[in-house]
């Protein structure tokens, strides 16, 4: 920060880092005004016994001035500053009934003929500190005050009985470095309540930017980085969700493992980078057929992983062919597949029951796993639905005839 003379230049600010000051500071320097005021009230009108031990000749006057006039005014004031306006309207409002009350101490001044009028003008300077020390005033608003109060008093001072020149210069030995020293620590006090704002300000930023970051980071820890799905970190979490927060669904869910059929073949045909695109866009289709609230996650590679919460056993099937045309209907070629087909295919393994504990899920897991081994056993480019819990299950594919369990057979399938 710059200096000059050893003084802390103020620091800038923009007009809504302005505002935000102010309306930050708002509540802390009502009570402050409020406090110094009663507290400079308080001083201003015990000074009366100062009125009638050396100024008897006025007494009457300042009664009236300091009780009449100015305890009035800072009653009002108070109610001023307790109503909701603008913390620098209270500020000047403060400041306008410290320098009335400058304007009513002169007046008891001038119009005393008592020689200890002089002595007791030297009392001046408390004027001085109550409009920078004990309303803490922001600088400008001291300056400025201070320089009404300064050509106030230096206008009443020629006008006092029995005052003579070296009277005033004697004054202004006292005054002015009660001016200076007053305005320099109003100018500090705000220099240090600015910063403070603007440091407490750029913490509460870096806050921000750090709590985004952990967001960011604890966002990327749960997603592929490709497919944009989750991974299996974000798996782990979404079952762990479930059993918290929905119990009664995880105790009946759909499991779907997925799997690309001859993704190596295709990697090592047409590289890495046109198997990145397929797992893409293999991704993206699959996204799209599944129910919005499924969870969709990459598993490893180019295998992937549904879990449909609170839904039956005979949803499978649908879900599983609809994963299954969605991703033929891509119509991604790949000449390399080893059989008649010629496209990119993807087959599946699913099973219905609970994942309402970690044992669960991995019997689960395992049943799913056993349907889509089977499924690839079978030709690919299918799905098959362990229905181990089902009685009977049919369902027509392509106006092929229906399909239907054998006694004994735990498992049903149907190839495209």
């Amino acid at each position: 920060m710059k200096r000059w003379l050893g003084i802390p230049a103020m620091p800038r600010m923009t007009p809504e880092q302005n505002a935000a000051f102010l309306t930050h500071r708002a509540p802390l320097r009502t009570h402050m005004l409020k406090t110094a005021v009663i507290t400079v009230l308080g001083f201003y009108l015990c000074c009366y016994l100062f009125d009638l031990f050396l100024l008897r000749d006025v007494a009457v006057l300042g009664a009236v001035l300091r009780f009449g006039v100015i305890l009035p005014l800072a009653i009002g004031l108070l109610f001023y500053l307790a109503g909701d306006h603008p913390i620098e309207r209270k500020e000047i409002a403060a400041i306008l009934v410290a320098m009335f009350a400058n304007v009513a101490w002169c007046v008891i001044m001038l119009a005393s003929d008592s020689p200890a009028v002089l002595t007791y003008f030297y009392a001046a300077s408390t004027f001085q500190m109550a409009i920078t020390l004990a309303a803490a005033s922001p600088f400008r608003p001291a300056l400025r005050a201070s320089i009404f109060t300064f050509c106030l008093n230096y206008s009443a001072i020629f006008f006092l009985e029995g005052v003579s020149l070296g009277y005033i210069v004697q004054h202004l030995v006292v005054y002015m470095p009660t001016v200076v020293m007053t305005l320099l620590v109003s100018h500090h006090l705000e220099v240090e309540a600015r910063i403070g704002y603007l440091q407490a300000s750029e913490n509460e930023a870096l806050k921000r930017e750090l709590s985004r970051q952990n967001k960011d980071l604890a966002r990327l820890s749960v997603t592929d980085p490709l497919t944009r799905l989750s991974n299996r970190r974000g798996t782990d979490l979404e079952l762990l969700r479930l059993r918290n927060e929905a119990p009664d669904d995880a105790g009946k869910a759909i499991l779907l493992v997925v799997d690309i059929d001859h993704f190596k073949a295709f990697n090592d045909a047409y590289g890495h980078g046109a198997g990145d695109q397929c797992l893409k866009r293999v991704a993206r289709a699959m996204r799209r057929a599944l129910p919005v609230d499924a969870h969709f996650a990459r598993h490893g590679g180019e295998e992937f992983l549904a879990i449909i919460a609170g839904a039956t056993p005979e949803t499978a099937i649908q879900i599983a062919e609809s994963l299954r045309r969605s991703v033929r209907q891509l119509g991604i070629a790949h000449d390399f597949t080893g059989d008649r087909n010629r496209h990119v295919t993807i087959s599946i393994g699913a099973t219905s029951g609970s994942i309402a504990s970690t044992s669960a899920f991995e019997r689960l897991m395992e049943r799913a796993d056993r349907a889509l081994y089977a499924a690839k056993a079978d030709g690919r480019n299918s799905w098959r639905v362990d229905i181990a819990e089902t009685e009977e299950v049919t369902f027509p594919i392509y106006g092929h005839p229906v399909v239907e369990p054998q006694a004994g057979d735990e498992e049903t399938r149907v190839v495209a």
